[in-house]
């Protein structure tokens, strides 16, 4: 979904942030429209569109909102089976792997909390790769309203907060996470309409091998499960846009 910006705002945010039209190095962006049959259109060059998968009623609907359109997911938040569930899971997740698993690469999205997050589940905005040692995972979530990024090797992991940050209920934010070199992290939480910092950047230095994940890369939660809460299946609640996963 494209916002109101200045033309020099929107100059640095083509160069700096991307623009709703893919890069020549995205791999997937989903930018909230939807092609029917229950997918989610990616608008980058590969056609990988993703999958709805829901649970309890739950349900990804494509808003408009200026000249775009933007993907809302269950609201509130629920700490008893069965809950409103939905996650979309992109078409061949092994193209969201790092190239040889050890090259830069990036992922993120813009984010809208709709209500205050619960305090007793996590939020997962988007991932690849399950939690736990042995397992290769790259992560942005919105727990407690905190952006923050992980990244594992299935040995050692960084995660990232943007500092003591905390969402504003009803403010978009463009949360950006990046391997910037093997040893180099990045988190950085921007204005989308104008590109500046709403939180400072920070960094975090550790020498991480490969990053291959397996599995199946997701969006919105790590899983619908009819016999699962949110504290089980960490489900986003509020709004989704430009979801990207970028090499390079």
């Amino acid at each position: 979904m494209r916002r109101t910006a200045s033309v020099a705002a929107t100059v640095a945010l083509a160069l700096a942030a991307g623009p709703a039209t893919a890069r020549p190095y995205d791999v997937v962006r989903y930018g909230g429209a939807l092609t029917g049959a229950g997918l989610v259109a990616d608008d980058g060059p590969h056609g990988r569109h993703g999958t709805v998968l829901t649970s309890g009623g739950g349900q990804v609907v494509s808003l408009p909102a200026g000249d775009g359109r933007f993907l809302r997911f269950p609201a509130g938040n629920c700490s008893a089976a069965p809950c409103p569930q939905a996650v979309v899971r992109p078409a061949d997740s092994g193209a969201l792997a790092p190239k040889g698993g050890t090259g830069r690469f990036s992922f993120g999205a813009d984010v809208r909390l709709t209500a205050q997050p619960p305090a007793e589940a996590g939020m997962n905005v988007w991932q690849f790769g399950p939690a736990g040692p042995g397992h290769a995972q790259w992560k942005l979530q919105v727990d407690g309203g905190r952006p923050s990024c992980r990244w594992s090797d299935g040995t050692g992991v960084v995660l990232l907060a943007a500092g003591t940050y905390r969402m504003t209920v009803g403010r978009w934010h463009r949360v950006r996470c990046a391997r910037l070199s093997r040893t180099l992290f990045r988190i950085r939480v921007l204005n989308p309409a104008t590109g500046e910092a709403i939180a400072p950047p920070a960094h975090a230095v550790a020498a991480l091998g490969a990053i291959r994940p397996t599995g199946t890369a997701l969006i919105g939660g790590k899983r619908v499960s009819a016999e699962q809460h949110d504290g089980q299946t960490d489900q986003f609640h509020g709004d989704l846009d430009e979801v990207f996963f970028a090499r390079g």
